[in-house]
This record gives structure tokens, C-alpha cells and sequence, in this order.
């Protein structure tokens, strides 16, 4: 799932690289091969993770706790500030 997911975000952005939004909410786990696929990604400019309970902040610090992705990344518990957020990189 993770890599197709990857693959389609890809193709939805083909002029540049682009800010990701992931919403974790309501996922339960992610794998250490969906870990890496997050990690490996050379398509997002910046991601910001959106998660809203102490678990998802957990999965959260999983999924980012490999290799250091090669673009920012922050962990949010609110839609808005996540968004602004990664308006500071919409025009990079």
C-alpha cells in the first residue's frame, strides 16, 4: 500500500516537487517496509505528519525514526498549523 501510494503521489505532481500532507489518524501500524518507502521518497518537498492521539504520535516517531528522509518532516495534531506549515515550502 505504501508504495503504491508513493507511486501515485508521484504522478499527481509531475511539474516539481511538491509539500505532502499524511494523515495518520486511524491507522493502526505501519511496517518497516512502508517505513521505508516513507523514507526512500524523492518526491515531496516537505511532509508534515497529522495525527491526532498519543498512538498516532507513536507511529508517527516510527515512521520517521529510520533514515533521516532527505526533506523536512514535522509531526502536527492540527490540520491548520500542519497546512501553514507546509506553506513555507509551496513556493520553494
Amino acid at each position: 500500500m505504501a508504495a503504491q501510494a508513493a507511486k501515485k503521489f508521484e504522478e499527481l505532481q509531475p511539474q516539481g516537487l511538491k509539500p505532502l500532507l499524511l494523515d495518520l489518524t486511524g491507522v493502526d501500524s505501519i511496517s518497516r517496509s512502508a517505513r521505508a518507502v516513507f523514507g526512500s521518497s524523492r518526491a515531496a518537498l516537505a511532509v508534515a505528519v497529522l495525527g491526532a492521539t498519543p498512538v498516532d504520535r507513536v507511529i508517527a516517531n516510527f515512521l520517521l525514526g529510520g533514515d533521516a528522509p532527505s526533506f523536512p518532516t514535522k509531526y502536527f495534531t492540527r490540520v491548520d498549523e500542519a497546512v501553514a506549515w507546509l506553506g513555507t515550502y509551496a513556493d520553494v
